[in-house]
């Protein structure tokens, strides 16, 4: 396959290595390799089953002779005692403990098992990424980091998500330590014969504290629907196979990073015993499930979801949202019906390849999110009302469903938006009364209303919350239901570029005489829905969604970081949104990662540190100049090198040259260049007007395209009186180049100076007009040799005084 390489970190020196494969790796690393081996599983599980069977064999041969002794003699035998002891506790804890090896090779196995039936070819697929140390392309998959998450060249193949390679990333996090994520091929693990190791932890040679973590691809397996859209398969099916590879990933990325996590923090082979025997310890087994009830249990499980809110499995989520129901008073028999509602949605969403795992945007964890936040963002008093126990219900039951749109998947499939309809969900909630069935019926009455009946003839039982009875339910809609519905319209986006949104929101709450408490649930819970991604996720996982959200709204990823910021602008400054999150009863843990978020996507649009650096050299320097398009650092190197007292900048797209641009203008003295990663024609228009003096474009005619009169009428926002567009070119423009000529003057724009060639450098140079491009540059572009086209804005004619000939 052919794909667009990441810039591999992973790897060692140029000293001791060995191929293998076709990867470089350090002789010394390999040898230091900690495997996660599904064989020293099964060499522990079946020591612990021998430890079963001789716990067993020990208890009845020593127990059995006491029992009958101490009808007749009261004394105790100590020894003998405490080795029936002894021996009943070895066997449960082999017991327990093959327990839990089984459960580990089990998840790995079928996690495997699932995705190559989705996917025959994961775990086989070609891919290398460069070594900048080795100076050669390895297998497998590592980006440059998260650093370079924004830009659009940090490509990942289309077999993989970038969604499961961060979250399998930051879970790997330990303090003091550098961790490079690789994915590789089964092969190179390897998976499947011998050792069937299933992730290698390495340590890098010469690098005390860096380590190389290997996973295998299916591990980080892309799931999105329309990579198998051209399967010969029924979408039911499809939906069905997706959700079990989903959940089952899931399951795996938690054994496997669970595991290496604790070779990067103990990266010993004498610690190999010591990791086996704890993940043993029945103590250990035994106190996750005792804690759980010990006093402020509900509290910390509250406290540790807020924590990792992005992270946690929905079953804790839904653990979560309870306790916190609980603690906010709704009744249990409240709780009894949210629980039914839960499991209705949980196993709705995951027939639509939408529950545990999904990589979609709008999938179950989402709402469950959002419910979960909605009901901590509301305080219990706040501006003139009283929140008690049936509102937080009422927020609590319109999070849940507000995106529950079951033609979701059939409309991705026509080709329309991905995401869901607040006009689909409100149709959903009218046919099938759901809403009316909660607040109406006894909970018996409710579960029933999910059943799906077989005929009496049947021999299986009735399935639980897989479908919808609405001819069971009342013929009346009960206040509650105008309230959630008012609630969900409330969450449409754009709210306020959809009328119907807005006259359905207003109509209700017409219809139930709202005071003003309903228009202000509807606008926590809308608020909610909009933060609620970056209030509970590290700034990573939150562009990984992101980026989810645009797959859905076929948005280009492009403009992911630009819009986001803008996004933000639309609510992050209301009064009200900054009045909720400054509540004391509002998590301290929300409000730092919002603060965090908002700052790393502010300082995460290329734009900001582009303008940020502009800025700075202003004060600095005499000029900024600006070229686009940058294709070589060396040009920008002569040009910042002759002209000391200005600064230049460079935005290319190619991300090799970029990065000898940033090596090669290290070397100035003064440091008067910087070169960015980027597309010119998204950057220039995010620049602050008026900031530039002259932009430089190299154009040979073997490249031109046609529209590259793009630049003109941005250029004359941009630019400071005095300011040009020079070009330097194989072009004769007033010949060749009409329409470039033409889109100029049409901005504003006059051909001052049509012909120019670079080696009258110094003649332009002392008139007030230096044309910047190296004197007789050689360029193998270049058909002819170029001069340099001058463009300047004609109400800027004898308005600005030459300024003084520097250098040259």
């Amino acid at each position: 396959m052919s794909s667009n390489p990441g810039v591999c970190r992973a790897g060692g020196g140029n000293n001791g290595s060995s191929k293998e494969g076709g990867d470089t790796v350090p002789a010394a690393a390999a040898a230091a390799a900690l495997p996660f081996s599904l064989y020293y599983h099964d060499i522990a599980r079946y020591l612990f089953i021998v430890l079963i069977f001789a716990g067993l064999l020990s208890t009845g041969w020593f127990g059995i002779p006491l029992l009958p002794r101490y009808f007749v003699d009261p004394s105790v035998d100590i020894v003998a005692d405490l080795f029936v002891l002894f021996s009943g506790l070895g066997a449960v804890w082999g017991i327990m403990a093959y327990r839990e090896f089984t459960k580990s090779s089990a998840a790995v196995i079928e996690a495997r098992l699932a995705a190559r039936r989705l996917d025959p070819m994961i775990g086989d697929y070609e891919y290398k990424s460069y070594n900048p140390v080795t100076k050669e392309y390895e297998n497998g998959f590592v980006p440059a980091g998260p650093v370079d998450f924004w830009d659009k060249e940090t490509t990942v193949p289309p077999w993989m998500d970038k969604g499961k390679y961060w979250h399998i990333l930051l879970s790997l996090q330990s303090p003091g330590r550098e961790i490079r994520l690789q994915v590789v091929r089964d092969r190179d693990l390897p998976f499947g014969e011998g050792m069937r190791n299933v992730a290698v932890t390495q340590k890098v040679p010469g690098e005390r504290r860096s380590y190389v973590v290997k996973i295998p691809q299916w591990l980080v397996m892309n799931t999105e629907r329309q990579r198998f859209a051209d399967m010969d398969i029924e979408s039911s099916e499809l939906s069905a196979l997706i959700a079990d590879v989903n959940k089952k990933i899931v399951a795996a990325t938690a054994e496997v990073a669970g595991w290496e996590r604790l070779r990067v923090r103990y990266p010993y082979r004498f610690m190999t015993f010591a990791i086996y025997l704890n993940k043993s310890l029945p103590l250990r087994i035994v106190y996750r499930q005792v804690i759980s009830n010990f006093p402020g249990a509900k509290q910390r499980k509250v406290d540790q979801t807020n924590a990792s809110l992005a992270n946690v499995s929905d079953d804790e989520l839904v653990e979560a949202i309870i306790e916190l129901a609980q603690k906010k008073k709704i009744p249990p028999a409240r709780i009894e019906h949210l629980r039914a509602l839960i499991k209705f949605l949980k196993t709705a969403y995951t027939r639509m390849g939408l529950g545990e795992g999904a990589s979609e945007y709008h999938n179950l964890h989402h709402s469950l999110e959002v419910s979960y936040v909605a009901m901590q963002m509301l305080p219990e008093v706040f501006q003139k009302f009283a929140f008690g126990p049936k509102d937080y219900e009422l927020i609590l039951v319109a999070g849940l469903i507000h995106d529950y749109d079951p033609g979701q998947p059939l409309a991705a499939e026509q080709g329309k938006p991905k995401g869901p309809s607040v006009t689909r969900t409100m149709a959903e909630i009218q046919r099938t009364r759901i809403v009316d069935a909660y607040f109406t019926m006894s909970i018996s009455e409710f579960e029933n209303y999910f059943r799906e009946f077989k005929p009496p003839s049947a021999m299986v039982p009735p399935e639980e919350y897989s479908t919808t009875h609405p001819e069971y339910v009342k013929d009346w809609t009960p206040t509650e239901s105008l309230i959630v519905e008012a609630l969900v319209w409330r969450t449409e986006f754009p709210y306020f570029k959809s009328e119907k949104a807005q006259e359905r929101f207003e109509s209700l709450l017409a219809q139930i005489k709202d005071d003003g408490k309903v228009r202000l649930m509807g606008e926590v819970l809308w608020l909610a829905d909009l933060s609620v991604t970056y209030m509970g996720s590290d700034p990573v996982r939150a562009w990984d969604r992101v980026n989810n959200l645009y797959d859905e709204l076929y948005l280009p990823k492009l403009e992911a970081v630009s819009r986001t910021d803008a996004f933000f602008a639309d609510f992050a400054d209301l009064p009200l949104y900054r009045e909720l999150l400054s509540q004391k009863s509002f998590p301290p843990i929300f409000r730092q990662r919002w603060n965090l978020i908002y700052q790393f996507f502010h300082e995460g649009n290329p734009s900001t540190p582009l303008n940020r650096t502009i800025e700075t050299a202003r004060k600095l320097y005499s000029k900024v100049n600006v070229e686009l398009g940058m294709r070589r650092g060396e040009m920008l190197q002569v040009m910042a090198s002759d002209n000391w007292s200005e600064y230049f900048i460079g935005i290319g797209k190619d991300q090799s040259e970029v990065m000898k641009a940033k090596s090669r203008l290290s070397e100035l003295d003064p440091q008067n260049a910087s070169a960015f990663w980027g597309d010119e024609r998204k950057l220039l228009p995010s620049l602050a007007d008026r900031s530039i003096d002259n932009l430089l474009i190299v154009m040979p005619k073997a490249s031109m395209r046609g529209d590259e009169g793009w630049v003109f009428p941005v250029a004359a926002r941009k630019l400071l009186p005095g300011g040009k567009v020079k070009i330097l070119t194989d072009v004769d423009v007033k010949k060749e180049a009409d329409k470039l000529v033409a889109a100029a003057e049409q901005a504003g724009f006059v051909l001052e100076d049509g012909g120019a060639s670079a080696a009258t450098k110094t003649t332009t140079a002392a008139a007030g007009n230096k044309p910047y491009f190296p004197k007789d540059w050689n360029d193998p572009d270049f058909a002819s040799k170029p001069h340099v086209v001058v463009f300047a804005l004609k109400r800027q004619q004898g308005a600005q005084k030459p300024p003084a000939a520097t250098n040259g």
